[in-house]
């Protein structure tokens, strides 16, 4: 007879049980445009236990009865933390703002080439005569056309050619200048060798 009580007492706890859990369900969206997210965390810290959103922003979590800090995290937006009482299935949605991260400001405290700048000059890109003499040569003597292709944007015109291209541009639209004097050719010897001499040169 105590065993049979026993296991009624067990059946009706386990009952009861069953009936304080309930549901908490709902859509997590984007506040500007309303788009739901996926893969969003919804964490329940005081049971350990969490859902992430599927396909449609949907998640829903089966808990006991009971007032719990829901914190909902996303990757790039703010979390979101709200205290909810379960006392019955419940369907909340929640709505994430977006959170803008600010990067520690650069400060530059030495040019690389130690060149002053005296007025703003866009896309320039300069070179010093000590940068190119370091630059392994052929031959034993340093290039300037040839170390000019190691910056960003200019690429060889060919393999038999000392020509260089400008972001796209072709041999004939490049200005090469001299103490402001034009230099048509700027190779000499079947294009192996450059016209300026490094030694002579800034």
């Amino acid at each position: 007879m105590r065993r049979f009580l026993f296991a009624c007492a067990l059946l009706a706890v386990s009952f009861l049980n069953a009936q304080t859990r309930y549901t908490l369900s709902g859509t997590v969206s984007e506040a500007n445009s309303n788009e739901t997210l996926i893969g969003v965390s919804i964490l329940v810290p005081e049971l350990s236990t969490g859902a992430v959103t599927n396909e449609y922003g949907f998640f829903s979590l089966t808990l006991p009865e009971g007032t719990y800090a829901v914190v909902i995290t996303y990757l790039g937006f703010q979390d979101i933390q709200r205290e909810v009482t379960l006392n019955s299935n419940q369907r909340i949605d929640f709505q994430m703002s977006e959170e803008a991260e600010e990067l520690d400001e650069v400060v530059l405290t030495e040019d690389v080439e130690r060149l002053d700048i005296r007025k703003p000059q866009m896309s320039v890109s300069a070179l010093s005569v000590e940068t190119i003499k370091q630059i392994p040569v052929v031959l034993g003597e340093a290039d300037v056309i040839k170390s000019i292709i190691l910056l960003p944007g200019v690429t060889n015109a060919g393999e038999a050619s000392s020509g260089f291209n400008v972001r796209g541009g072709s041999v004939d639209q490049n200005l090469i200048l001299l103490d402001e004097a034009i230099i048509f050719n700027s190779s000499h010897l079947f294009g192996f060798f450059s016209v300026f001499n490094p030694d002579a040169i800034k």
